[in-house]
């Protein structure tokens, strides 16, 4: 009878755990669980109040939420996706589609190979032909008007997964059409003069010459053949604008039997309980051939993920000046990928004229689909704002009469946003802007866009701009902007009132330097070695003289002693009394001081020499220290608080302090 109870007792401890393991897992969340991947918008966490319950906004909200956040969710889904896989070879995500061989491919890369592109967007033929016409001559519009800024655009079509590796598809219904959007797009540019490369048939006779496969079997993006594809891409951009740029060189490729996540893309959508059976994945070793005639442009790239596996395998910082990346018409990326924000006040016009190339590149399905960067650019051009405002009103106005009936929720926002993307898709409901021939007419504010190109081709002034963006905590893309109307407008200069150090000017010394040892070392090297020998190099041109007679070190080093000056005791306890009747920080106060001294020195210049750069140097190369490591820049600003004291001035104090103790050591 024990025996019996005991087994009673446990089965049903047992069942209760079952019954409300989940629960206490949602609520405690006792163990950590790898997050599934794959974006969804997370659904709001239900409000239980009188009135959500009432009208039932409760009730509606309640069930999406508890799907998504139910204790074990992640675990189960990924044993329900073993079992679908393994037994059946299938799967509830629709992005993928299952092959042959272990092969995975996007189910947009196999409709396109068998033609179904139409129906799974839903579009005619006729529609799919009507808008790749309006895109080319769009294209062939921009293209030409973008030469009369010294711009060069260059588009290309990315390699389409199914198209090279098509064996490893399983067998699926052929669609009714023959009509395929990357040929006849193709020829619309070749016929209107575009530069345009098709990547698919040059990937098709490359994978035929090398042992390995260019696509890894889990992932969708290019990878052994994109170091070539980048290679291909600068010859054409080297064609077009008339200038050498880097060439690259590749080694005899090897094995990689660790395969990054990243490649593996489409095999991490499955979000499987155990990972798959992989195969070594193969790249090149690259070598940047560059010499003395080679160029590093600007360029805007208008793209797709394909990006980033570019950036992994060949860096980009030897390559190019800056660039810049619109991500899939939505997000903007700047500053080398390290700034990003929403594209949906991008200034199209800006960033048109500010780069030396504008590359635009798509893969063959995103041909079927809306893609507004050819529309948006021309509209941007060749519209003013006023212009722009008066047709988006007017179209909104039709949409009202047609869809007040069928969507009586819209608001005024929501048929001007319906508006502007009918006017981005098709640029050609502006009378101006229809038919073959070139609009005349250009937006007024060109002139600003093209006075702030030629502020950041001056080496001078865009390190000014950029100096007085860091130290005054300003945002460096508005200040370019502000500084261009000041020159049309003939008003007083910010570079003319910088507040800037010999720390300052080194640091733009290093980032040259490494970018100069990155373009011409044949061999790669890591970031620190990279940072060595800049830091090296920089003493040897100390030691050569090279800054004697640098006008901007002169002035940098003449802000040192400024700044040396300012900081005793005795003169500070003045600057905190400006600070304070003035209503400003004590670092801007502090600043402005230096500023007044350097501008009323009586136009005398300071002279320097090995011994003083020296010193400066070395005080340099211990704030990098500093700066670089957390406890010792949150001890810098805890005494920059505690003592109301300008931030360069406690930098200052610690650097000495640092100095003298070593050497004592």
């Amino acid at each position: 009878m024990k025996k019996r109870n005991s087994i009673l007792i446990t089965l049903f401890c047992l069942t209760a755990l079952l019954l409300f393991a989940p629960m206490l897992q949602q609520n405690l969340e006792l163990f950590k669980f790898d997050q599934l991947t794959g974006y969804k918008k997370p659904s709001p966490k239900p409000v239980l109040t009188y009135n959500t319950y009432a009208v039932g906004t409760f009730q509606k909200q309640v069930e999406p939420y508890l799907k998504e956040h139910f204790g074990f969710r992640e675990p189960l889904i990924r044993m329900y996706n073993q079992f679908a896989y393994d037994l059946f070879k299938t799967t509830s995500n629709k992005e993928i589609n299952i092959g042959k061989d272990g092969w995975l491919y996007h189910t947009e890369s196999a409709l396109h190979y068998f033609g179904n592109m139409e129906s799974w967007f839903d579009l005619s033929n006729s529609q799919v032909h009507d808008n790749i016409l309006i895109q080319a001559r769009c294209l062939s519009k921009l293209n030409t008007i973008l030469k009369e800024y010294d711009v060069h655009l260059l588009t290309f079509t990315l390699p389409t997964k199914s198209f090279i590796y098509p064996e490893h598809l399983r067998k699926q219904q052929v669609g009714d059409t023959t009509f395929n959007a990357v040929p006849f797009l193709e020829r619309q540019l070749d016929s209107l003069g575009v530069p345009h490369i098709n990547m698919i048939p040059w990937f098709q006779h490359l994978q035929d010459t090398t042992f390995f496969d260019l696509y890894y079997s889990k992932g969708s993006h290019w990878a052994g053949g994109t170091p070539l594809a980048i290679d291909t891409m600068l010859r054409a951009m080297e064609q077009i604008g008339g200038h050498p740029l880097t060439r690259i060189q590749v080694g005899a490729p090897y094995s990689l039997n660790d395969i990054p996540i990243n490649d593996k893309d489409l095999e991490m959508l499955l979000n499987l309980a155990r990972p798959l059976k992989h195969e070594p994945i193969y790249e090149y070793p690259v070598n940047l051939l560059a010499d003395d005639s080679t160029t590093f442009p600007t360029v805007w790239f208008v793209g797709t993920s394909f990006y980033w596996y570019m950036t992994r395998r060949v860096n980009f910082d030897a390559l190019f000046r800056f660039r810049d990346l619109l991500f899939y018409d939505a997000k903007f990326y700047t500053d080398r990928e390290q700034v990003s924000f929403p594209a949906d006040n991008f200034d199209y016009l800006h960033e048109l004229l500010l780069h030396d190339y504008v590359v635009f590149f798509r893969d063959g399905p995103q041909y079927y689909t809306d893609w507004w960067f050819p529309g948006k650019s021309l509209i941007s051009l060749c519209i003013s704002e006023e212009r722009l405002k008066e047709k988006t009103e007017a179209i909104a106005d039709s949409l009202v009469e047609a869809w007040k009936e069928i969507h009586p929720e819209y608001k005024r926002d929501n048929y001007l946003y319906s508006a502007k993307m009918r006017l981005y898709k098709n640029p050609e409901l502006f009378e101006e802007l229809r038919g073959d021939g070139l609009p005349t007419y250009r937006n007024p504010r060109i002139a600003q866009v093209l006075a702030e190109r030629d502020i950041r081709a001056d080496r001078t002034w865009n390190f000014l701009i950029e100096a007085k963006a860091k130290n005054d905590s300003l945002d460096v893309r508005t200040l370019f902007m502000t500084e261009a109307n000041n020159v049309l407008n003939g008003k007083r200069l910010n570079r003319d009132k910088v507040f800037f150090t010999t720390y300052d000017y080194f640091d733009l010394l290093m980032e040259e330097t490494k970018l100069d040892i990155l373009r011409h070392q044949k061999v790669s090297r890591t970031g620190e070695e990279v940072c060595d020998m800049a830091l090296n190099d920089i003493e040897t041109r100390i030691h050569q003289h090279a800054f004697d007679n640098d006008t901007l070190m002169i002035i940098a080093y003449t802000m040192d002693a400024i700044v040396k000056h300012l900081g005793e005791d005795k003169i500070m306890s003045s600057i905190r009394d400006k600070a304070e009747k003035r209503n400003v920080s004590i670092d801007k106060a502090f600043r402005d001081d230096a500023l007044w001294c350097l501008n009323n020195s009586n136009g005398k210049q300071r002279q320097i020499d090995e011994d003083m750069l020296i010193e400066a140097f070395e005080a340099y190369k211990t704030e990098r220290k500093i700066r670089s490591n957390k406890k010792s820049m949150a001890s810098i600003m805890q005494k920059h608080n505690e003592l109301n004291l300008p931030l360069r001035v406690v930098m200052n104090r610690d650097i000495v302090w640092i100095q003298k103790n070593s050497v004592k050591q």
